[in-house]
């Protein structure tokens, strides 16, 4: 089988963005810098970034397994804004947002 690699019409680019996410605490090790840069269709949700990180990154995969548990377990900023006050994991987002996601802990 013979697979043709082509490029991406202009429509097509449109529809893609690049999203960052940064890691804080131990997740911030597991990657350059302590972020990932993430290619997701315009529109995108966070929900669909966390989505989308945790099936395809393992050390993100086990810490959390969904993105209402990163959510309850984190404080996760959208361009430097608690989600909390822009729709949570609904919040859209867009071409070069920056996603930070710092572990809350917790103690007894």
């Amino acid at each position: 089988m013979h697979f043709i690699k082509r490029s991406l019409s202009i429509s097509e680019r449109q529809r893609i963005m690049k999203v960052t996410l940064r890691f804080r605490g131990p997740l911030a090790k597991k990657f350059q810098e302590g972020a990932i840069e993430v290619e997701l269709g315009n529109g995108a949700s966070l929900s669909d970034l966390l989505s989308k990180v945790i099936g395809i990154e393992e050390s993100v995969r086990e810490v959390w397994y969904s993105p209402e548990i990163v959510d309850r377990d984190a404080l996760v900023l959208c361009n430097e804004i608690d989600i909390g006050l822009s729709g949570g994991l609904a919040t859209k987002l867009s071409e070069g947002d920056v996603v930070v996601v710092l572990p809350l802990i917790h103690g007894g």
